[in-house]
């Protein structure tokens, strides 16, 4: 019989699952004091497909192990007295086998100086059955029924070598199955659980599981996160657990949310294709929309259409931070797929009407346009905002100038004949380099950069590095003007 968790040492959203769970095995405790009922059935399948994973995620394994022994008896009470019979009938020859397996492992540990406790314990009746339907046979013929569970009393720093040691110890005895090794030390489970867990071959031939841990990791596994939170502190951990919201997926699988999580979350909790084409769900039997939000309990199925794509209004919908990351990534390659779309476009035009250009060109004229991004005129022509036509006429008048700033005096064309560059330093006659990437022309109003390895370069100044400039190196900006020759 496990104990129930002292319920006021957690806040109040964490309360509410293990209240759910403990009344849930209270309930069928009481259950099992009355005969068989539509209802009793009911409630044993109800904690077979929802509570019993719940209390398995959160690491409750002995309320877990109850509720679904207590479900499969009430279920398919012939095959539970079958099983239950079969484990009685055998105790004494089990409990003389574990002894013979513990006394060399026993013996073998003191002398390498460990403190430890060993307990041997029978599988669970359900586990038991689920292994008889997996391999299609009888209850005689599981291989490991019974685990031997070795807890060592190792200080923090020492708990993993100490329990690989122990394992070395263990298979230098008995031959191990090293398809059944399972390492849940060096990447513990979500719920915090930890073990290294292992078959071997013991004497007559016998397969027998052995569970390795510390006392820290026996303790978080018979009391789950409840105890995990007390080793590394309630206040620390509950501050990031306390708004978390718990639902399912059809199939009984938890699913923690941060609390005002949405439907189209929980969809990206699922996979990222099942959010990017959400359009809603089911709860409770009930169709909902995606901004639908989630509450304690919710088992969510998803709706889903290959015509459904993200968009930016998604970002206002979710809470949790995973949902926004994939809707940022999707969106910012749909603005990549628009860019290329529009790209090709001006590139396939422009070549039909048989129109030379630079890159340069291409530069100036999104600006000319009122474009702080090349790519945003590539996108605004890919999705129909843009006129191929009026890029094309602004492309034909591109050798006529650039307006200027209103702080810049406009030098009309048939003017801008023998005009050199003033730069305000205290050194005359100095030299410098129009840059490529906006091609300044006379009349444009520019200004200079020093250069680490090219001098002075002389950029536009609504050229597209320019504000990248100016923000990274305000320090080597220097005004500079287009002037008459002397």
């Amino acid at each position: 019989m496990c104990r129930f968790l002292e319920l006021d040492e957690m806040e109040d959203s964490s309360k509410v699952l293990f209240s759910i769970l403990n009344e849930r095995l209270e309930l069928l405790r009481q259950l099992d004091k009355e005969g068989d009922s539509p209802q009793r059935r009911h409630i044993a399948k109800e904690t077979q497909t929802l509570h019993a994973p719940m209390a398995h995620r959160l690491g409750l394994y002995q309320i877990k192990t109850e509720m679904e022994d207590l479900a499969l008896k009430f279920l398919d009470y012939d095959t539970y007295k079958y099983i239950a019979h079969a484990l009685n009938a055998k105790r004494a020859e089990r409990e003389e086998y574990i002894a013979r397996f513990i006394a060399p492992l026993e013996e073998k540990l003191k002398a390498e100086g460990f403190t430890f406790t060993i307990k041997g314990r029978p599988k669970s009746i359900h586990s038991i059955y689920h292994k008889m339907q997996a391999q299609h046979c009888d209850v005689d013929h599981i291989y490991d029924l019974f685990a031997i569970r070795i807890i060592l009393d190792s200080p923090a720093e020492r708990e993993k070598s100490d329990c690989w040691q122990v394992y070395s110890l263990i298979t230098d005895i008995f031959p191990p199955n090293p398809k059944r090794l399972r390492d849940w030390l060096s990447v513990p489970k979500e719920n915090g659980y930890e073990s290294l867990h292992t078959t071997v071959l013991g004497p007559d031939d016998r397969w027998v599981e052995v569970q390795i841990r510390t006392k820290r990791m026996d303790e978080i596994a018979e009391q789950g996160v409840a105890a995990h939170w007390s080793y590394k502190g309630v206040k620390g951990s509950i501050v990031q657990r306390k708004s978390d919201v718990y639902v399912f997926t059809p199939t009984g699988d938890l699913r923690r949310l941060p609390e005002g999580a949405t439907v189209l979350d929980f969809a990206y909790s699922i996979h990222t294709e099942v959010g990017s084409h959400c359009v809603g769900g089911t709860i409770r039997n009930q169709n909902v929309s995606i901004r639908q939000k989630l509450e304690n309990g919710d088992q969510v199925f998803v709706l889903t259409s290959p015509n459904q794509h993200p968009n930016a209004d998604w970002l206002n919908i979710v809470a949790s931070s995973k949902a926004k990351n994939k809707i940022r990534q999707a969106l910012k390659e749909a603005e990549y797929k628009q860019a290329a779309e529009g790209k090709e476009m001006i590139e396939r035009r422009f070549r039909n009407w048989k129109l030379d250009y630079t890159e340069a060109d291409i530069t100036r004229m999104a600006l000319r346009l009122g474009y702080k991004e090349v790519s945003d005129m590539y996108q605004s022509l890919a999705v129909g905002k843009e006129d191929i036509q009026r890029l094309r006429e602004v492309m034909l008048t591109r050798d006529e100038p650039v307006a200027v700033s209103r702080h810049e005096e406009y030098i009309p064309k048939n003017e801008l004949q023998g005009l050199a560059i003033e730069v305000d330093m205290n050194v005359k006659n100095v030299d410098y380099n129009l840059s490529k990437c906006c091609d300044p022309q006379p009349g444009d109003p520019i200004f200079a950069f020093v250069s680490v390895t090219k001098g002075i370069r002389i950029h536009r100044c609504d050229c597209p590095n320019a504000e990248n400039i100016r923000e990274r190196y305000s320090y080597r900006i220097i005004p500079a003007r287009w002037a008459k020759k002397q």
